[in-house]
């Protein structure tokens, strides 16, 4: 497998909408009897919808989750209308309410989770840290300066072809609409086992048990080397897998966005405090680091870890996220590439 062809970064130094450009490709190369299934947090990309509408009309089955209740639901709202008027194109949105909120207490998670899948010509799946969004010229100020421009932000997306693991992924696309998999998720075997294949360990929160995150820099890999691209860096307790990955010896670095709302001044001034060296990105033009990964090197283990995953406890403990592990090689090296890509241009 090329990585060159199978994972795809954007950012300011890439192709404008590359990301789009790929889905849409995808989209118009699904024959009719094809099945297209989506799921993620934002969707306003009109040059997507259209496709999908065209797709729909030539025969192709499509099915879409997005969330119900995102930060900001107007960002939806505009795909919502465009496609209420083609019954063709099955269209769910979830609105997760944890057992506590049955208590009163107000505190949701989100359907974070993004996952895209094409049956044809041959099945796979493109897991990662995009939403589809367009350039937001359409969109007013105030949101652009929340969600960013993400035709130019920094995101990846990885496609899996291998049977099995685009199997179980989309057996996770149908298990979000029930509603019994919804309420008890956080205590269902399938997102507290992870599922194990030859290269790939395929994650899925909320869950019960230890963290993948926590488990993976827990390691008594004492020469591990671990460089993390994290989005979001905020809440209380976030940040004790980076200190104890520290304490125990492991070398520890970080590509941040430089947003206050995602990395706050106190938890800077804490990564300073724990010589965790980090590097924050520009943010021209609204660009943001949207990346989700962590590469970890050492003499037991090379892998890396991507997804929709956030360093945040919303992330961590409420929200539905995939986390993917993989040790292909060439997976690895795109990774590390694409690191060393953004650390050149800070």
């Amino acid at each position: 497998m090329s990585f060159t062809s199978n994972i795809l970064f954007g950012g300011p130094d890439k192709e404008k909408n590359l990301l789009r450009n790929k889905l849409l490709k995808y989209i118009q190369q699904t024959p009719a009897n094809g099945e297209i299934r989506w799921m993620c947090y934002y969707f306003n990309e009109p040059i997507l919808v259209d496709a999908l509408v065209k797709a729909s009309q030539r025969g192709v089955n499509i099915e879409l989750i997005l969330d119900g209740n995102p930060r900001n639901p107007e960002i939806n709202q505009a795909s919502l209308t465009a496609l209420k008027d083609y019954p063709a194109i099955k269209f769910t949105t979830i609105n997760t309410k944890p057992l506590w909120e049955y208590l009163g207490i107000d505190w949701h998670a989100h359907m974070h989770s993004k996952l895209y899948y094409f049956s044809l010509p041959s099945p796979c799946v493109f897991i990662g840290s995009y939403n589809p969004t367009a350039g937001l010229q359409h969109i007013k100020q105030s949101l652009i300066e929340s969600i960013g421009d993400h035709s130019v932000s920094h995101n990846a997306l990885v496609k899996i072809e291998e049977e099995n693991v685009v199997a179980c992924l989309l057996q996770y696309f149908n298990n979000m609409k029930t509603p019994n998999y919804l309420h008890w998720a956080r205590f269902k075997p399938v997102n507290n086992n992870t599922q194990k294949y030859k290269q790939w360990d395929i994650n899925f929160l909320p869950r019960y048990k230890s963290h993948p995150v926590h488990r993976l820099l827990q390691r008594k890999d004492k020469n591990a080397n671990i460089k993390c691209a994290i989005s979001h860096l905020k809440g209380p307790g976030i940040m004790r897998p980076l200190i104890k990955a520290i304490n125990s010896g492991k070398s520890v670095e970080i590509i941040l966005d430089s947003t206050k709302r995602r990395v706050s001044h106190n938890k800077l001034a804490d990564l300073e405090r724990h010589k965790i060296r980090c590097h924050q990105i520009k943010t021209d033009n609204h660009t943001l680091m949207h990346n989700k990964f962590i590469i970890y090197k050492s003499d037991m283990e090379h892998c890396v870890l991507f997804g929709s995953f956030n360093w945040s406890r919303r992330s961590w403990w409420l929200n539905h996220e995939i986390l993917v592990c993989s040790r292909n090689a060439d997976v690895i090296t795109g990774f590390e590439q694409r690191w060393n890509e953004i650390i050149n241009t800070i």
